[in-house]
């Protein structure tokens, strides 16, 4: 009776953890999750399809990926959540808070990114609603935020939870 109480225990214990990062982590991969936690895969999934069966996170599949959201997040939100996780979405992104409108070039003078993969993700960022474009006379292109003050939230917990895992990672190092 002791184990199975202590099994039970153990389970519920890994579901809170599982809720927990979804809820800090909102768009994490099932694998990522899986690494996080220090299970294995198939511990990782059970848990996780347990959660979504009483609706206490949300599984979405994006493009091979199994995407997990804390519940409540819609439908635009959890199109921005992937791009703000990328390096170069977020760092294209965080130009376009600073200043409400550029161009390709101040884009690329602003990230130090060349400017094919500013083209490349600024396309990826159009295709997911986060960004427009705006045509002004003959200056040519200009690109602005869709929803400026929502992306800002996302990036500062974003930003939070970068600092949260290069912590985690120095921790780990000091503890070798």
């Amino acid at each position: 009776m002791f184990e199975v109480r202590k099994l039970l225990g153990v389970q519920r214990d890994n579901r809170v953890k599982v809720r927990l990062l979804v809820s800090t982590r909102p768009g994490v991969h099932l694998r990522e999750l899986q690494r996080l936690l220090g299970m294995s895969f198939n511990s990782t999934r059970y848990h996780v399809d347990k959660l979504t069966k009483t609706g206490e996170i949300i599984r979405v599949e994006d493009g091979g990926y199994s995407r997990l959201y804390p519940p409540g997040i819609g439908e635009a939100e959890r199109a921005i959540f992937p791009l703000v996780r990328g390096e170069t979405d977020r760092k294209i992104l965080a130009s376009l808070t600073t200043k409400p409108v550029l161009s390709n070039k101040q884009l690329c003078e602003l990230t130090r990114l060349a400017k094919s993969t500013v083209s490349e993700h600024i396309a990826g960022l159009i295709r997911a609603g986060a960004v427009k474009t705006r045509h002004i006379n003959d200056l040519g292109v200009f690109y602005e935020l869709e929803q400026p003050e929502q992306i800002r939230l996302l990036l500062k917990s974003q930003n939070l939870n970068l600092l949260r895992r290069a912590t985690d990672r120095f921790i780990d190092l000091w503890d070798f």
